[in-house]
């Protein structure tokens, strides 16, 4: 017997959804592309638009499209809360990924945690996943301020540097690289001489950085995100500041050297490989990943990519990988995020655990340099 249209409807309504191979597959994405922090957001979206793309053009996962809902955060922390309180409860959204901004990220993790969404998150802070059994829905795929800490303090030593000046900005990303580098430093006998904060929003570091050049130091670290980096660099230069200068991840981003131009040249930071990926040699597992989503990137959107941009990349896809696996139950999606070993993403090779959701393996960072406004490889 032949079900009439509206029977079939009602009939199909009432299928379990995994039934329903028409149904796309929702996850939602908060991304800062207004604000201070829109030129990481910007990238982050653009980049999880080119897994999206990716993943349905091969035929989606098991059999279903790929839908991503977009909520802009602006920047700010309370619109993070309401974007990711609106994609889980109005979006029904089975997983998040966003924000770049670490205090974004924070303030969602009650959120997060209540509903039982495992979120990606693409904030810079372990604290975000830290700690592990009081935040088990949350895992991060940025580089964390451990991890690239960690690469600066071993260039320090290769170079005999062992005192140094600390700068920071006052949000969550400088205020979290603030305290693991007190804490790191003295332990691979580094001494912070001297330790100045600015606004992110401030104008003018010639304070801070005049107490810095009266200071004995070997070395400058500076560490933030957004425009503000450029106004740091042009303040040392105007002082004449004569040591080496060191920046955090978030300097991974052309325009910031743009706007600082000439004062940028010599500094030092670590970076995924998205830059360097032609100098890689062969035998980097990540060397045809990162060429081939370059190239991909330039053909989509006309120009060349930030490393922030793998970063919305390997989220969608560490996600997409998980759901593949486990199917549609969020618990199933969470543990198949923790078991997770070895994808070879953009930013880097994942490796999560039940006790680690970090996730970066520590051969990902390679230290560039700022050379005539490009990124090189640093000696």
């Amino acid at each position: 017997m032949r079900l009439k249209p509206l029977m079939l409807a009602a009939a199909l309504a009432l299928l379990p959804p995994h039934a329903q191979a028409a149904d796309p597959i929702k996850i939602g994405a908060m991304f800062e592309t207004s604000g201070f922090l829109a030129g990481l957001g910007n990238q982050g979206l653009l980049g999880a638009q080119l897994a999206l793309e990716e993943i349905n053009k091969a035929g989606g996962i098991n059999g279903r499209t790929l839908e991503m809902v977009h909520v802009n955060t602006e920047s700010d922390e309370t619109k993070a809360l309401i974007a990711a309180k609106r994609l889980i409860e109005r979006d029904k959204v089975l997983a998040l990924i966003g924000a770049m901004n670490s205090g974004a990220s924070f303030s969602i993790l009650d959120t997060v945690q209540r509903a039982e969404v495992p979120l990606v998150s693409n904030g810079a802070s372990r604290k975000i996943v830290q700690p592990v059994e009081k935040k088990q829905w949350a895992f991060l795929v940025p580089m964390t301020d451990v991890l690239v800490i960690g690469r600066i303090i071993e260039d320090l030593k290769k170079k005999g540097i062992t005192k140094i000046a600390l700068m920071n900005a006052d949000t969550a990303f400088g205020l979290s690289a603030r305290e693991q580098w007190e804490r790191m430093a003295p332990e691979a006998g580094i001494k912070i001489v001297t330790q100045q904060t600015f606004a992110n929003n401030d104008q003018d570091m010639t304070p801070q950085v005049t107490k810095i050049r009266d200071q004995d130091i070997q070395a400058l670290v500076m560490w933030a995100t957004g425009p503000v980096q450029a106004i740091v660099f042009k303040n040392i230069a105007q002082l004449g500041l004569k040591v080496p200068v060191y920046a955090s991840h978030g300097l991974s981003d052309p325009n910031i050297v743009k706007l600082a131009g000439p004062a940028a040249d010599g500094i030092k930071f670590p970076s995924s490989k998205t830059y360097v990926a032609e100098s890689l040699p062969d035998s980097d597992p990540q060397k045809p990943v990162v060429i081939k989503f370059n190239e991909a990137f330039q053909k989509k959107f006309g120009n060349a990519p930030a490393s922030f941009a793998g970063n919305g990349y390997d989220s969608v896809m560490i996600l997409a990988a998980a759901i593949k696996s486990a199917g549609t139950d969020a618990k199933a999606i969470r543990a198949a995020i923790e078991k997770t070993k070895g994808h070879i993403g953009v930013t880097g090779i994942y490796t999560y655990s039940p006790q680690d959701h970090y996730g970066l393996e520590p051969q990902s960072v390679v230290m560039l340099e700022i050379k005539n406004g490009k990124f090189e490889l640093a000696k």
